[in-house]
C-alpha cells in the first residue's frame, strides 16, 4: 500500500474515534503489557510478531500453571468446526466449572461469541491474515449454557475466561 493510501486509511480509522499507534515490536509489547497491568480494557490489532512477543512475555510457565490454561482436545476443535462452523488452531483456554457441574470451555466461549456478535464476525476475527486481535481486560462475562449463571474464576480480577490460539491473540487479564 502506498503512503498516501495508508495515511487515508489511518485518517478514516482515527475519525471513528480509534487510535493508531506506530512503534517497534518491543515498544508495542510494552504498551500492551502495561495496559494489562493497569486493568484498563482495550483491544489491540497487532502484527503476528507483536502478538507472539506479548504472549511469550505474558504466558509464563508460572502463569499457565496458576490459571489452568490448557490446550483444547482435537475432539473439541473438531466439534467447534462441525457444530459452530469456526476453524481454530492450537486453541488454549482456562475452563470454568459452573455450580451446576457444567465445564464452560472453548466450545461454550465461541458459541457465546456467535450469539453476541454473529458467526461472520467471529469467523472474521479467526480469519485475519496480517494481524492478530488481542483483548485486554475485556468486559466479557461467561454465561453457563446449562443454567444461564454468570461464571467467574477466582484468580482474575473480573473472573473472566482467558484464551489464545494461533489465529487470535486471545484475551489477558491483570492480576
Amino acid at each position: 500500500m502506498d503512503t498516501m493510501k495508508l495515511l487515508a486509511e489511518i485518517d478514516r480509522m482515527v475519525a471513528t474515534g480509534k487510535v493508531v499507534t506506530s512503534a517497534n515490536d518491543e515498544a508495542v509489547a510494552d504498551i500492551v503489557l502495561a495496559t494489562i497491568t493497569s486493568g484498563t480494557t482495550a483491544s489491540f490489532y497487532l502484527t503476528r510478531a507483536q502478538a507472539a512477543l506479548v504472549k511469550e512475555r505474558f504466558w509464563t510457565p508460572e502463569r499457565i500453571r496458576r490459571t489452568g490454561l490448557r490446550p483444547i482436545s482435537p475432539e473439541e476443535t473438531e466439534r467447534i468446526r462441525v457444530e459452530l462452523g469456526v476453524r481454530v488452531k492450537n486453541f488454549r483456554c482456562t475452563p470454568i466449572t459452573c455450580g451446576c457441574g457444567h465445564v464452560y470451555d472453548a466450545f461454550d466461549f465461541i458459541q457465546q461469541g456467535i450469539r453476541e456478535h454473529g458467526l461472520d464476525v467471529v469467523n472474521s476475527v479467526f480469519s485475519l491474515k496480517d494481524s492478530t486481535f488481542l483483548q485486554v481486560n475485556p468486559s466479557f462475562v461467561p454465561i453457563c449454557p446449562v443454567d444461564d449463571r454468570r461464571l467467574s474464576r477466582t484468580h482474575s480480577s473480573d473472573g473472566g475466561i482467558e484464551y489464545d490460539c494461533d489465529e487470535y491473540g486471545g484475551c489477558c487479564y491483570q492480576e
